[in-house]
């Protein structure tokens, strides 16, 4: 007989990494017969999720918990009183000591999180990380029962791009997206475009996808007006997912200099987009990129953007990085990660 899965997240944003794998993983769960709901941290969450104050009076003692753990939240408390089945579903929480300056209500949950997925590793029947980074966290908080399961992520058809015969030579285009916030490292963005304008290309942009801090935001202005580069460097904001497409259609190159990443969508975004991806090899970014972008060992200016003019001057150079690319998001495509929940959540979806 088909059980009801209770998916609780801390936050529900149906456009960002965490909110997509909800979404998804809860439609995967309906589509195999089963009844599923969406709970979520936030009062004012967008449907299919509901207020998890109302999660309390959902008592069967047989149904199925699967915990977005992301962040600290006030409903680990009562899932750590709940008797149903466990799963704990890892998608990394980053050091709070990024946020301790400008967001310090953010570092403590952040802090609050952590202590909680320690809390919660006897409890929890198994658990799943979207990259072996997150599972060796995950592992040495005393977790028994870990999967490795890439984030159920469908980036939708690619985009149209013409093969890549001439060089980038004047007006490149970079593209990053990820919140504006200290990890993601978009400072070290803007200085590596200010030296690549010095050097390479006077005309070079760089696009930054994504809301967050305005105090960091502040931050990233204030090194805009310094390096004197303002109209170099465009900070969208949260946009539609037709808009982020016309964006890596737009682009000429993704580069990342995040310094923490538990997993990276992003980074499969740009390769299925069929774009270059350069990265600073911090974290899961190696593990997700694999062979099939360029890694970098260190952030200094100068350095980054020489391989970056490596791989716009070259023809050869960027459609062999895409080639690859295309191929490693095969690897983790939805279609990979659907089969291997449904492989890993089967035997606990029917009593």
């Amino acid at each position: 007989m088909p059980i009801t899965v209770h998916h609780l997240t801390p936050t529900f944003r149906p456009h960002d990494a965490l909110g997509v794998h909800t979404k998804n993983l809860h439609g995967l769960v309906t589509n195999v017969g089963n009844r599923s709901l969406i709970w979520s941290g936030e009062r004012r969450s967008p449907a299919p999720a509901k207020h998890w104050r109302r999660f309390k009076t959902e008592r069967s003692g047989r149904d199925l918990l699967i915990y977005q753990a992301a962040t600290g939240s006030e409903m680990v408390e009562e899932i750590l009183l709940r008797q149903e089945t466990l799963i704990v579903n890892y998608h990394n929480i980053t050091p709070a000591h990024y946020f301790d300056q400008l967001a310090p209500n953010l570092a403590f949950e952040l802090r609050q999180g952590r202590e909680q997925l320690s809390r919660m590793a006897k409890r929890a029947r198994m658990a799943i990380a979207d990259s072996e980074f997150n599972a060796s966290e995950l592992r040495a908080l005393g977790f028994a029962n870990v999967l490795t399961i890439p984030v159920l992520a469908d980036f939708g058809k690619r985009v149209e791009r013409k093969p890549r015969t001439e060089p980038v030579l004047r007006g490149s285009q970079w593209l990053f997206v990820g919140r504006l916030v200290p990890n993601k490292a978009q400072h070290d963005l803007i200085v590596a475009l200010a030296a690549y304008r010095e050097l390479y290309d006077s005309e070079a942009t760089l696009t930054l996808v994504g809301g967050g801090l305005p105090s960091y935001q502040k931050k990233l202005q204030d090194l805009l007006s310094e390096l004197g580069i303002s109209e170099a460097v465009r900070m969208v904001g949260v946009v539609s997912e037709e808009e982020k497409r016309d964006y890596f259609r737009s682009a000429d190159i993704y580069l990342s200099l995040s310094d923490h990443e538990g997993y990276g969508v992003p980074l499969v975004e740009a390769m299925h987009h069929g774009l270059p991806v350069v990265a600073f090899d911090v974290a899961a970014v190696g593990e997700t990129v694999g062979k099939s972008g360029l890694l970098l060992l260190e952030k200094k200016p100068t350095n980054v953007a020489a391989v970056i003019f490596e791989v716009l001057s070259d023809p050869k150079v960027y459609q062999s990085i895409v080639a690859s690319g295309l191929d490693r998001s095969k690897e983790l495509s939805y279609h990979y990660s659907a089969k291997a929940f449904i492989e890993a959540l089967s035997p606990l979806l029917y009593d």
